[in-house]
């Protein structure tokens, strides 16, 4: 006979709460079956467009007391976590305090680091569910998860030396940084160009930044064209805090790569205009 354990009881119920409070803010969810690790994914959405990318989530629930930092810590073992260490999807790992409602997570690929990871494959390894989930952070995780996934795309398939396959004298990969670009409102949403509104911006802030900033003309770049770097820079940040609602930030490389493809369109389009001026 078949039983099922006071624990798979409490652990089924916090999954479905954790899953209906995700739900509840528009997303869309999936149960993974069989568990090897992940309980569900969310799967990456904005405004309606279903993204190349998903959350997978391990929820694990509590009646007890939960009072001290030690309380919200899991110990899971060391081949699941080197899973989520490695692997190419963004996961993270959430506690739920079914007697206080209280949700809170982590993400093990920030807690650590392979190198952390023991050789023994018997040990397991403790990861601190410190950050409180809420609604809001469930907002700003989809976008880390986004952030995440466009960035990692751009660094597998940039090539060592540029390849022939290009769309509209893009490289290929740059094509992700548009995707990404796309999500943030920045490009024409009927045609792969830059919004109207994304390039008059620029313009006032690439000369205000040349004034302030006292730029010099190197030997890769001139003087405008780090005015234009810089203002491609300034606005790919602004629409990501304005987008998102939060201060998410993005890497370094991943904002040069969307920053270098904003003046090349900003380029682009500068010569389409001073064509058209020069016909009039």
């Amino acid at each position: 006979m078949a039983f099922r354990t006071t624990q798979h009881k409490i652990g089924s119920s916090g999954e479905l709460a954790l899953r209906s409070k995700i739900e509840d803010l528009g997303f869309a969810t999936s149960s993974i079956d069989p568990d090897y690790g992940e309980d569900f994914f969310i799967f990456g959405e904005d405004d309606g467009v279903i993204e190349p990318f998903k959350i997978y989530v391990q929820a694990k629930t509590s009646e007890k007391d939960d009072l001290y930092k030690s309380d919200w810590t899991i110990y899971e073992d060391v081949l699941t976590v080197r899973n989520w260490v490695l692997g190419s999807d963004f996961t993270i790992l959430v506690r739920f305090n079914k007697k206080d409602g209280i949700y809170k997570y982590c993400i093990p690929e920030d807690e650590v680091t392979y190198w952390d990871l023991p050789l023994d494959r018997s040990r397991d390894v403790a990861l601190n569910c410190s950050q409180v989930l809420d609604d809001d952070a469930i907002s700003q995780l989809m976008w880390q998860a986004r952030i995440r996934h466009y960035e990692r795309i751009v660094k597998i398939t940039q090539p060592n030396d540029f390849e022939d396959t290009s769309w509209e004298d893009l490289p290929q990969f740059r094509l992700f940084c548009l995707e990404f670009l796309t999500r943030l409102g920045l490009m024409n949403g009927k045609e792969p160009h830059l919004s109207d509104y994304a390039y008059s911006a620029q313009l006032p802030l690439k000369m205000k930044l040349i004034e302030d900033c006292e730029f010099e003309s190197s030997e890769d770049m001139t003087i405008l064209e780090k005015g234009t770097y810089g203002a491609c820079m300034l606005l790919i940040l602004d629409a990501l805090r304005e987008k998102s609602g939060h201060d998410v930030g993005m890497p370094k490389f991943f904002l040069d790569c969307c920053s270098c493809l904003m003046v090349q369109l900003v380029n682009q389009r500068t010569e389409i205009e001073n064509e058209k001026n020069s016909n009039k």
